[in-house]
């Protein structure tokens, strides 16, 4: 997913649309407020990535730092290194300053490696195993590259602790982690005990198919953590976003829909209202589609327990009246 998952993170936020449609993509960046830390890891949190690079600690902090995905770039603001990312993807939008920074590919994802190795970095992070072609081009170069693999939502987290590590703000990471961990128990604890409410998550749709979170995706986790039950959550395709047709849906018949594309590419409850067959829904029926934020709930970042928070509220608005 793109972060196109935002998976519309590049071509959408590609946190999935870009990528699954392609069909299938943080908190304030503030520059240079984390330090170097004094040592460095003897071992990263995670060997390989996505192209099966190794992956390794740099010896000194990189200062010359670009993210090919929205997700990365969220990542890298909230651990207060702003100030050592020189260049961000087309559909890096938030925070504000990130946003405003040299742009290094275009609205269909397609990345310029020529003007990436004119700026000299000394790291490139990238995600999801969506950027290989220009990873290889920038790996030929000699250039430091490492793209983040898609995992659930531990393993999201997990790879925000490395990023900390391969910028050498390891304490910086641990603490945006710690907080991200405490405001999911906080939810878990919130509807535990409450009755699971079926969920059919979209990541977009094309009649007559749609992507969708399956198991394995942080998008099934959300839903459990926030007291519900991903009707495809035993459906592993696709990198856990697998791809259902309308009988399936009907068939799952959940009793929430939550879309999580941005309007401009069908998020929108209304037009799901409209869908050839869907009627007979129990959502449908009981006007129970709801719509999150496709930048915080499509990007592998800090802005997905904003999600989870909102869905839990949509599952069970009873428990945070």
């Amino acid at each position: 997913m793109h972060t196109r998952l935002h998976i519309r993170s590049h071509a959408a936020s590609f946190s999935v649309l870009a990528l699954l449609l392609a069909v299938l993509a943080a908190l304030a960046g503030c520059g240079g407020a984390a330090t170097a830390q004094s040592t460095t890891p003897e071992k990263p949190l995670l060997s390989k990535d996505a192209n099966g690079t190794p992956i390794v600690i740099p010896a000194k902090a990189p200062q010359r730092i670009i993210s090919l995905g929205a997700s990365d770039s969220e990542i890298l603001a909230a651990l207060g290194v702003g100030s050592r990312v020189i260049a961000v993807d087309y559909y890096t939008d938030y925070p504000a300053d990130f946003a405003a920074k040299t742009k290094i590919s275009d609205v269909n994802g397609t990345y310029n490696v020529e003007a990436i190795v004119a700026l000299q970095p000394d790291l490139v992070l990238s995600f999801g195993g969506e950027t290989r072609t220009a990873d290889t081009k920038l790996l030929a170069a000699h250039i430091t590259v490492f793209d983040l693999p898609q995992l659930d939502l531990a393993g999201t987290l997990m790879e925000m602790r490395l990023i900390g590590q391969l910028v050498h703000a390891e304490s910086a990471a641990n603490r945006v982690v710690q907080s991200l961990q405490q405001r999911i128990n906080v939810v878990k604890a919130k509807v535990s005990g409450a009755p699971a409410v079926s969920v059919y998550m979209e990541v977009g749709y094309v009649a007559p198919t749609a992507y969708v979170f399956g198991g394995g995706s942080f998008g099934d986790d959300l839903i459990r953590d926030a007291g519900g039950t991903n009707v495809f959550g035993s459906d592993t395709a696709n990198g856990g976003y697998p791809s259902v047709d309308d009988e399936s849906i009907v068939a799952a018949n959940p009793q929430v829909i939550v879309l999580t594309e941005d309007p401009s590419f069908g998020g929108d409850p209304n037009l799901v209202y409209q869908r050839h067959g869907w009627s007979v829904i129990s959502a449908v029926k009981a006007h129970r589609v709801y719509v999150l934020n496709s930048d915080e709930s499509q990007r592998a970042g800090p802005r997905l327990v904003d999600a989870l928070e909102q869905l839990a509220k949509l599952l069970h608005p009873d428990l945070f009246s």
